[in-house]
């Protein structure tokens, strides 16, 4: 069914047989919108006076935006004017509303309705719709990303307006607009040249980027369930109730936040923050908490920050965010699902649970493919790496091999962060990275799904064995 890696299994039951979408559907829609920015950002006309990108640049660059990851092989603000920046936005929202969207496009698009089933479990988050239509979903969808993106544009305009009299309203307005944009669809492209460098010692900036990326990064189904849950509400028929997806979602969003900061701030407290005061640290420490599980985004030169920082960065950057959000990675819930079944097995418990309720042993499989295919992917795209990079100035930087596999990290989990080594890839590397970036953003939509679809019993059960461990 189309929202059950969003629930508990159990929630759901296949009560009617339906044809199933066109997975290829997702490549391929992805894939022309790159081919489109593409050829659009080779214009002449898309570039400033005097500059110019290759091709392969122009690829990466299509697929960073519309894979919403971040990372770029050349300088935004130092090579696009505004017609080019404007086409990389595009880019960015339509990625963005792409991925956010993607189960219920594919149902629009092969003419199918949600099963009773399905429209049980949206009723039971939602609270209120009636009758419950894919087309109603996506409207949701849709209206969350402008609420949002044009609540941050307003918010960061009108900082930028007191922050930067000098600056003519034409360009305030602008870069709010596409900070928002790029912050909400958890992008982390900027059009400054040192990234939000610029804004640095705005702290009111910050919180609101952080806000955008964080609201970006929580997953389609769990803002729904949240806009419907009225916890003041005595009556708990009107009330509503929060399900284990968005409790699960909304408590290790929190807890990930708050472990990055913590590391962050310890290792670089005395280091890339030393020169301003503890409260600029804290907020500085936060929102690279905030931009390393998703978005991008740098206060601070991430080639400079202690080993110990990006060891860290690479874990957080390998979860990611909630499903069904713009965030890319594994996803909170595949991590949570694995650590508690992880907790269940060494305490010998059978059952696997969470905030009151079971989770299902399939669940927890699922929890191990996703994991052991993104660890397999990473280590076949590292490999690569190692091999196009060797000798070449991208390994040489100060991260050395680090520096290589935290921005592979960077391109599977379509975060953005990089430590410097993007600019001097090789080809091959620039191909390596590029493909990364879109199996990380593809293949988590299609996998998830694929696992939605009705599964197929066995019709013989084979006899049970014992086998050792460790």
């Amino acid at each position: 069914m189309l929202f059950r890696g969003l629930f508990p299994t159990s929630w759901i039951q296949p009560v009617v047989q339906r044809r199933d979408a066109n997975l290829r559907l997702v490549p391929l829609g992805f894939l022309a919108i790159i081919l489109v920015g593409t050829l659009l950002l080779l214009l002449p006309a898309a570039h400033l006076p005097g500059k110019s990108i290759g091709w392969l640049d122009s690829f990466f660059l299509a697929t960073s935006a519309t894979c919403v990851t971040g990372l770029t092989t050349v300088n935004v603000a130092e090579t696009f004017n505004f017609f080019g920046q404007a086409v990389l936005l595009v880019l960015i929202q339509a990625g963005g509303l792409g991925i956010f969207t993607a189960s219920i496009l594919l149902v629009l698009l092969s003419g199918q309705r949600l099963s009773l089933a399905d429209e049980h479990t949206i009723r039971a988050t939602v609270g209120r719709l009636r009758q419950v239509r894919p087309f109603d979903v996506f409207i949701y969808g849709c209206l969350f990303v402008i609420l949002f993106e044009l609540a941050g544009a307003v918010a960061l305009f009108v900082h930028l307006e007191s922050v930067v009299p000098d600056a003519s309203v034409w360009q305030n307005m602008w870069e709010a607009v596409f900070h928002s944009v790029s912050a909400f669809c958890n992008a982390g492209l900027s059009i400054y040249p040192n990234n939000l460098e610029h804004w640095r010692n705005y702290p009111g900036l910050l919180v609101e980027m952080d806000i955008l990326v964080i609201a970006g990064g929580i997953g389609l189904m769990t803002l729904i369930n949240l806009r419907y849950y009225h916890f003041w509400r005595r009556d708990p028929r009107r009330r509503g109730y929060l399900t284990l997806q968005t409790k699960i979602s909304l408590f290790m969003t929190a807890a990930l936040l708050l472990a990055g900061t913590l590391i962050t701030l310890s290792f670089e407290g005395g280091h890339t923050f030393t020169s301003t005061g503890w409260g600029q640290r804290i907020s500085w420490a936060f929102f690279h908490s905030t931009m390393s599980r998703t978005a991008g985004f740098n206060v601070v030169d991430v080639g400079d920050m202690n080993p110990p920082t990006l060891l860290f960065t690479l874990l957080l950057m390998f979860i990611g965010g909630a499903p069904g959000s713009m965030a890319g990675g594994i996803k909170t819930i595949t991590f949570a699902v694995l650590v508690l079944t992880a907790w269940s097995a060494l305490r010998r418990q059978e059952n696997i649970q969470a905030f009151g309720r079971r989770i299902s042993p399939q669940v927890a499989g699922r929890a191990v493919m996703i994991a052991l295919i993104a660890i397999a992917t990473l280590l076949v795209g590292v490999g690569l790496l190692m091999f196009s990079e060797q000798g070449n100035a991208s390994s040489k930087t100060s991260g050395n091999w680090l520096a290589v596999i935290f921005e592979a990290v960077s391109a599977f989990g379509t975060v953005g962060l990089s430590a410097g080594v993007t600019p001097l890839l090789t080809e091959l590397g620039k191909v390596v990275i590029l493909l990364l970036m879109f199996i990380g953003r593809v293949a988590p939509l299609m996998l998830s799904i694929y696992l939605a679809r009705p599964s197929h019993p066995w019709h013989t059960r084979q006899p049970t064995e014992e086998v050792g461990l460790g």
